[in-house]
């Protein structure tokens, strides 16, 4: 008594076509999406931390090279150079109080500060360095070390998060 087995050549075609392209693809998706994610954590709580909405942090983060099948690798640029404080004033919440020799803006204070329209049309918040007669300077709230902190900290599980969200990915592909 032998029982006889069909479409084995069919199952066997479908599993190397998935092996072939269905892996790489998901792969592909699969860095994409953990590396929006690990961008949008990084910006939120960067943005807690400062005090200014996601919006004006999301701008400077940005996945210039997605991932492909055949180029399994994302690429994240982030401009972390520092942000004018007039920036800061974007939130409602945050406000704008002079007091005798000194300027706050939000929970960052800035020492012989005051508010100025320049010459090309923009307000900043600057402030006097010294007694020269041109040592004003625009105030900056530094982004470097919170941007490379919060982004070290979101990239740590990267890997364990590529390999769950894989098996998210293959497994609604199959």
């Amino acid at each position: 008594m032998g029982s006889k087995v069909t479409g084995l050549k069919e199952l066997q075609a479908s599993l190397k076509k998935i092996a072939r392209q269905t892996v790489p693809k998901a792969a592909a998706q699969a860095i994409r999406t953990v590396g929006r994610q690990a961008m949008n954590k990084a910006v939120k709580s960067v943005a807690a931390e400062i005090g200014v909405n996601q919006k004006t942090i999301k701008g400077r983060a940005k996945m210039t090279a997605k991932p492909t099948p055949s180029r399994l690798q994302a690429t994240i640029k982030v401009n972390r150079t520092h942000m004018p404080m007039i920036r800061i004033l974007e939130r409602k919440s945050n406000r704008l109080s002079v007091s005798k020799g000194s300027i706050r803006v939000g929970k960052h204070t800035v020492q012989r500060g005051f508010r100025q329209r320049l010459a090309n049309g923009r307000t900043h918040i600057m402030f006097r360095q010294g007694r020269k007669r041109y040592g004003i300077d625009v105030a900056k709230v530094p982004l470097s070390q919170p941007l490379t902190q919060a982004f070290e900290q979101e990239l740590k599980k990267y890997p364990e998060q590529v390999q769950a969200e894989l098996a998210k990915q293959l497994a609604g592909k199959l």
